[in-house]
């Protein structure tokens, strides 16, 4: 399996190499997925509202008890990520000439960008979120309700980060409008016939 790096990240990028991409700490595998198409004009026909990719995590949450405070419960919040991937879609039909496949390695290279954006968004919200202040309650009751809302409050932070993310980028389409890092290649497929699709 091949490992990526952001440098290198069109590597992985190909259905045909199995790979990770690290980003930070986390590796992260790429899962592909076939799709048999009538021509590269349907690729953008079957466009959902994610498009040719998709990137899938799962987030945890805790809090850290600070038992040398004097007599209130004193936390804070710290937030994880587990287990990531991004799954993609590889489309083909019968009759492919070379044009429409290097048109579609390019749409792979921007939807691999896309999806890593939203990890990108991900690792800044959980960074944002275990650096707020801790929070203190009088009583162990007071600060496990403390503790859930500010849990709740990274949850719902994470989800609205990941949506504004995907609103700004058109899933991918208005790539290219989003500031660095996150600005890339659109994922849109210009295929050598004129159609042109946005994925």
């Amino acid at each position: 399996m091949l490992s990526c790096t952001l440098l290198t990240f069109a590597l992985c990028a190909d259905p045909q190499v199995p790979g990770t991409i690290a980003l930070g700490d986390l590796t992260v595998p790429i899962v592909w997925s076939r799709v048999q198409t009538r021509g590269c004009t349907d690729v953008g026909a079957q466009s959902t509202v994610d498009g040719a990719g998709y990137a899938r995590f799962e987030t945890t949450w805790l809090t850290h008890l600070d038992l040398d405070n004097s007599s209130d419960y004193t936390g804070r919040l710290i937030v994880r990520i587990n287990n990531v991937r991004i799954e993609l879609k590889a489309f083909a039909w019968d009759g492919m000439t070379k044009p429409e496949n290097d048109a579609l390695q390019r749409m792979y290279r921007a939807a691999l960008w896309h999806e890593l954006g939203h990890l990108r968004t991900l690792q800044a919200s959980v960074d944002a979120a275990n650096a707020e202040p801790p929070f203190s309650a009088a009583l162990p009751s007071g600060y496990t309700e403390v503790a859930k809302a500010h849990g709740e409050a990274a949850v719902a932070r994470i989800t609205a980060d990941q949506e504004a993310y995907d609103r700004a980028a058109a899933h991918g389409i208005r790539q290219e409008t989003l500031p660095p890092p996150l600005a890339g290649p659109n994922t849109v497929v210009v295929c050598p016939s004129g159609g042109r699709r946005g994925r």
